[in-house]
């Protein structure tokens, strides 16, 4: 289904499972452009009007960095813990499988991975789920490829390209921040809330850069230094598998507390790399740090926003801080020649400090919410009319 509002559409595609029906969608924000991106997510209670609200915000996300592409997102309204969530993310993949040959880009969102939708992916005849790249680039299948493959290659450590590049973007966005507040990165005091792979990626990127993670929250508990000014021992935690923190006591200097306890921690940085509406006007006045991060989709809502505005907290957009997958596209599809996996995070560094710098500029100038200068720069910037969808030049 299509709908037309003041010439801009919004194509709703929805399913109906013929075995459990359940129901999914995949909506594409707009229809200028060749490609559409965004990611696929499971998860109980979604609806239309929610995979719509993302992929809108998904198109903001592409907007600010420059992309001529239309925002995107898929999901199914299905518990991720239930066993047949493989069979169901199939048979609704395959529902939708025209649109990932020929313009759509799936990523991973809340309860799938990258791994998870390849493979299923393969199993349907699909190269890959980003195909669709390809077309839209002007590349051929085995050149496209030979480049993606390059997120399977380690960028920190033992981390890849691919599991870090979205929380690297969170991270980056975080360390300018810091920048602009006049607060220096070693040393800064930063709680996290949330312990999946956007989470992770950026307490590696940002502990690479000195800062100190103080508190992390979980599902179920929030672990947090007794001296706020000591790091908790994050080398151990990131060994562990999965999305909860491990039930283990490091010694005396760690305190474990409710999970919203992570809300009302003191700190310099606040990251929700988690669920979205976790800051809302009923409890901003709970957060002590003196800027939020929002990595995860709409994590803060804009009531909230407002009300963290007026305490002279900033808080950046969530398309915003949560831009680094598409940025990292672009630094890998970008360039003529094939990048390493440094040169594609410096890249998402350099893009993100500087769009962090104007937003927040923009933001004091003009006494307005991060957001709202966001949006106004994007309304003020031309839009981007070259062919290929990912360019350095």
């Amino acid at each position: 289904m299509a709908s037309d509002n003041q010439h801009h559409t919004i194509t709703v595609v929805e399913y109906t499972d013929p075995d459990e029906a359940f129901t999914g969608w995949l909506v594409i924000d707009g229809g200028e452009h060749a490609l559409c991106a965004g990611g696929m997510r499971v998860q109980p209670g979604l609806s239309r009007d929610h995979v719509i609200a993302m992929a809108q915000n998904m198109s903001r996300k592409m907007r600010i960095c420059g992309l001529p592409i239309d925002g995107a997102k898929c999901g199914i309204d299905y518990h991720p813990n239930s066993p047949g969530k493989r069979q169901a993310m199939t048979r609704f993949m395959a529902s939708i499988k025209p649109y990932i040959q020929d313009r759509y880009s799936m990523g991973p969102d809340l309860n799938t991975s990258m791994d998870e939708l390849e493979t299923i992916a393969h199993e349907l005849g699909i190269p890959s789920v980003k195909m669709a790249i390809a077309k839209a680039q002007g590349m051929s299948m085995p050149a496209f490829l030979d480049r993606y493959a390059l997120l399977g290659h380690k960028a920190i450590g033992t981390w890849t390209l691919g599991r870090l590049r979205a929380g690297f973007g969170v991270a980056m966005a975080a360390l300018a921040t810091l920048r602009a507040m006049s607060i220096p990165a070693h040393g800064a005091r930063i709680a996290v809330q949330g312990f999946g792979n956007l989470a992770k990626a950026a307490i590696i990127a940002l502990t690479d850069a000195g800062a100190s993670i103080t508190a992390i929250s979980d599902a179920q508990k929030c672990v947090t230094s007794r001296n706020n000014h000591q790091a908790l021992p994050v080398h151990l935690y990131l060994e562990h598998p999965g999305t909860l923190l491990p039930e283990r006591n490091e010694g005396h200097n760690v305190h474990t507390e409710p999970k919203d306890a992570i809300l009302s921690w003191e700190c310099d940085l606040l990251i929700l790399a988690a669920i979205e509406g976790v800051l809302s006007e009923d409890n901003a006045e709970l957060v002590r740090a003196k800027a939020v991060i929002p990595g995860a989709n709409l994590a803060i809502t804009e009531k909230g926003e407002e009300a963290l505005f007026e305490r002279g907290v900033v808080a950046l957009p969530s398309f915003v801080a949560g831009c680094g997958g598409s940025l990292s596209m672009n630094g890998l599809f970008g360039p003529d020649e094939t990048p390493d996996p440094r040169q594609v995070l410096d890249y998402i560094a350099r893009a993100m400090a500087e769009m962090v710098e104007k937003i927040i500029s923009r933001s004091r100038a003009d006494a307005i919410t991060p957001t709202h200068a966001a949006d106004m720069l994007c309304q003020e910037s031309p839009a981007p009319t070259r062919q290929r969808p990912y360019s350095l030049r």
